[in-house]
């Protein structure tokens, strides 16, 4: 703490108190992010410790803070103390905190901003129930069963090294019918071994299930933390996992941060799904944050999904990770048969060939019908989410919110954002007054193919419908977007997917990684020797990943690509967004390759906004991050506009 200055608000204390306590304010300034030093009162000598949430005055103000190191001594002449001991148990681990500002430090953003994110808001009713409760629960779990790992040649080796404590790191591209099995195997191995286990999951729907099946599979009691918990639940296993009263937590995106007592497994599962990412600063995702308790609490890592995104292929690359994939025949056994249609396939059907539901997409679906329910996926929700200009093909935007327009099954045209109608809309760039349907929703599709198929029963779940969880085997056909599928007994029949290239042809550089996601997640969902059809023409590498069943060498190729092109995950690249004259200045200070700047929308503010991108090798980003943190501190201190900084920005990659 060389060099602090006595703020205004800090009491002259005597220097010669018996004990020092660095608290860390909860205070979004870059140039307040560090511990502060207070002195302990005798009356609270007993309570202050590491972890404890406290309250303190800083520049004239009451804050709260947390408690980072108990000392016997201060540089500083002068102390304010520490005027109350809010929490009665501490928060947070030290090696919870050494993960909070490792990714503080990588994402470019202050401890607080992150502890803020880490650890679940204080439930003073909650907390005396947890230490009024002191028995810790006796857990006894079952030896792991090699047999569902037997087609990969290191999983029974990967169940060994979980089982004996050790931490071995693996991504797994698995396959729909042993999925269920292998997870509950990695969870009893390390549960075997008396070690605690984190599962985490994109969405609350996902973590139910697996908290019905992990119950069921183990005999065990678990933990659930999704968007449906209460602040009091979310506290309450907090504390609970400190502990050492929890053993298995099952939990969505803020689950990640749950601090285990002996932490021995850590399995995400799939990672590349941006609803494990966060929106709040740091806006790390929940990989990043399981790689790096990895690293520091000596665990296991399983990073598992039906496709492979690049950031877990950057893992196997780089050798941090194993590649776990099946071998050919269990592919072969296991999956559908896929067929991607192309140009020659198009031509071959005749003029309707080109349309959207094509008539080999209706025989598909017709002789799936035969042996149960099949499911068509879809690109969007909705009626007709898109329309356009019917002479320019332009995208039709509201005249007064510029939010995009949309047709509803009344066959009115709206504004998604303001619901105003488009009664005498005009196109600002041809002045044409006509609108055509530039994309189909779920909605839309599902009339289309109950007009083809009178007989047949037609089932739509999206968001903007309504999302149907499980149905049974009837023969049906199920509409469905991406995410909202629903679950087949006994799978389905068959597969259609529409749409395709909406989402791997578009321009941004996670397109592709996104389309090949959402589409081996629908495939997962087919029984094995079951057509699917991907009614669209694809670039071959594509193609050729869906037909084999081998999204880990796609994700090599998306990979390679982007370290031909400089892009993460090869090289760091951080955006910088504000007024034009300080992200320059900012940018310079970086001393980085600077990509580019280009204007961005600043939502009806006067000052014109821009963002710029630098960037850099791994090897740099310590000192590049650490030039434009002491710019930002500077500013911070003078009171300057602030500006956003984002490492690797997701919505680019």
């Amino acid at each position: 703490m060389d060099g602090q200055i006595a703020l205004e608000g800090f009491s002259a204390v005597s220097a010669q108190a018996t004990l020092v306590a660095a608290v860390l304010v909860d205070i979004d300034l870059p140039h307040l992010d560090r511990p502060f030093d207070y002195s302990v009162p005798d009356s609270l000598a007993g309570e202050v410790e590491f972890g404890r949430i406290v309250r303190v005055t800083l520049a004239g103000k009451r804050r709260f803070g947390w408690v980072v190191e108990v000392k016997s001594a201060s540089s500083l002449t002068t102390l304010a103390p520490i005027e109350r001991v809010v929490s009665h148990t501490p928060v947070f681990t030290p090696r919870l905190f050494e993960a909070v500002r490792r990714i503080a430090r990588r994402n470019l953003s202050t401890l607080s901003q992150t502890l803020s994110v880490a650890i679940p808001a204080r439930h003073a009713t909650t907390e005396k129930d947890v230490l009024a409760s002191q028995d810790l629960p006796a857990f006894s779990y079952r030896a792991p069963d090699p047999k569902p790992w037997h087609s990969i040649a290191a999983g029974a080796s990967l169940l060994e090294h979980i089982a004996a404590g050790q931490a071995p790191r693996a991504v797994w591209t698995a396959l729909g019918p042993n999925r269920d099995a292998r997870i509950v195997e990695l969870v009893a191995a390390a549960a075997h071994a008396k070690r605690s286990v984190l599962l985490l999951v994109p969405t609350s729907a996902q973590a139910c299930t697996m908290t019905a099946l992990l119950t069921q599979s183990l005999n065990a009691e678990l933990c659930l933390i999704d968007s449906e918990s209460t602040p009091a639940q979310r506290y309450r296993v907090h504390l609970e996992a400190m502990r050492g009263a929890v053993r298995i937590v099952v939990g969505t995106r803020s689950a990640v941060w749950t601090p285990l007592h002996n932490l021995g497994l850590i399995l995400v599962w799939d990672d590349g799904d941006d609803r494990l990412r966060q929106q709040r600063v740091p806006r790390c995702d929940a990989l990043d944050v399981a790689v790096t308790r990895s690293h520091i609490e000596d665990c296991a890592l399983v990073v598992g999904a039906y496709s492979r995104s690049v950031k877990a292929q950057r893992l196997v690359e780089t050798g941090w990770a194993v590649s776990l994939v099946e071998n050919v025949d269990a592919r072969r056994q296991l999956s559908p048969i896929v067929r991607v249609m192309d140009d020659i396939d198009t031509e071959a059907q005749g003029p309707a060939g080109s349309m959207r539901i094509s008539p080999w997409a209706l025989k598909t679906i017709r002789e799936g019908l035969t042996a149960g329910p099949v499911l068509v996926q879809v690109g969007a929700s909705g009626y007709v989410p898109v329309v356009s200009c019917d002479r320019c093909r332009a995208i039709a935007h509201c005249p007064h919110c510029l939010g995009p327009v949309s047709k509803t099954a009344d066959m009115h045209f709206v504004c998604t954002w303001c619901s105003r109608p488009m009664t005498d809309w005009r196109c600002p760039k041809c002045s044409g007054t006509q609108l055509r349907h530039a994309r189909v929703g779920s909605e839309r599709t599902a009339e289309e193919i109950a007009r083809a198929m009178p007989t047949a029963s037609v089932l739509s779940s999206s968001s903007t419908h309504t999302i149907t969880r499980k149905i049974t085997a009837d023969p049906q056909v199920v509409i469905a977007t991406a995410g909202a599928e629903p679950e087949a007994s006994g799978a389905y029949a068959a597969l259609v997917i529409l749409d395709a290239r909406a989402i791997a042809g578009r321009a941004e550089l996670w397109a592709p990684e996104e389309a090949m996601r959402r589409w081996f997640n629908a495939l997962a969902l087919v029984r094995p020797g079951a057509p699917a059809l991907i009614a669209s023409s694809l670039e071959t590498s594509m193609a050729q990943a869906l037909i084999r069943f081998d999204p880990a060498d796609y994700a090599q190729r998306l990979l390679d690509e982007r370290a031909a092109l400089g892009y993460f995950p090869a090289k760091t690249l951080i955006a910088i967004d504000g007024p034009g004259p300080d992200v320059a200045a900012v940018a310079q200070a970086a001393q980085a390759e600077l990509i580019g700047t280009i204007p961005i929308d600043s939502k009806g503010e006067q000052t014109l906004k821009v963002r710029a991108l630098v960037r850099c090798d791994h090897a740099d980003f310590t000192q590049v991050s650490a030039r434009i943190w002491s710019v930002m501190q500077h500013r911070s201190s003078k009171r300057l506009p602030p500006l956003r900084l984002t490492v690797n920005p997701p919505e680019l990659f």
